[in-house]
């Protein structure tokens, strides 16, 4: 393997040439190298292949993510400079959402007080659903909770019924994004 720095002729060179050499690029030099041998008798491991499934999964989804216009362009409107709408469909897919951050100081157990949610996703949170169960796990209530603006990056959940013992409380949150991925997580009081 050989290194190239500072190469007016080699510098950004990547790719293969003829069936001898390959060129990559890492952190500011060009490697030079042996192009790999392939074992055409490996078969892929079960993760492997859970793995290409997922990614062609996910050209799938930015596939038809494009091909509608106003969907197409809200993930060109995320796209960061020489990304395209389909790359960033693409990531969506494969990128769960986040709760960021969950608020209940204003939650004591009473009707009408509220929870907090601030999430992240790669385009954006559709649903937001809790659910509260008391400190000996039965369940309180459900039902979802409001975007407070239009990047829907918070959302507020208003209780609805009257939680009476709220040491040992859980509140499960589970968020949904544009694909369609879920992700829970569970707040104890």
């Amino acid at each position: 393997m050989a290194k190239s720095r500072n190469n007016v002729v080699m510098r950004g060179a990547s790719g293969k040439v003829g069936d001898m050499l390959v060129f990559r690029q890492k952190a500011g030099s060009t490697i030079i190298a042996g192009v790999p041998k392939i074992n055409p008798d490996r078969v892929p491991t079960d993760d492997q292949l859970s793995v290409q499934e997922r990614f062609t999964d996910a050209a799938f989804y930015a596939k038809r993510a494009i091909s509608d216009p106003e969907l197409k362009d809200r993930y060109q409107q995320k796209a960061k400079p020489g990304q395209t709408a389909y790359n960033v469909a693409f990531k969506d897919y494969l990128t769960d959402p986040e709760v960021r951050r969950v608020l209940v100081d204003a939650y004591m157990g009473a009707i009408g007080d509220m929870i907090t949610i601030r999430v992240r996703d790669v385009l954006e949170v559709k649903q937001v659903h809790v659910d509260i169960a008391d400190g000996n796990g039965v369940a309180i209530e459900d039902g979802l909770a409001v975007a407070t603006d239009e990047t829907a990056t918070e959302w507020v959940y208003t209780a609805t019924a009257a939680n009476e013992v709220l040491t040992g409380s859980a509140i499960t949150i589970t968020l949904v994004n544009t694909p369609g991925n879920t992700a829970s997580t569970i707040v104890e009081l």
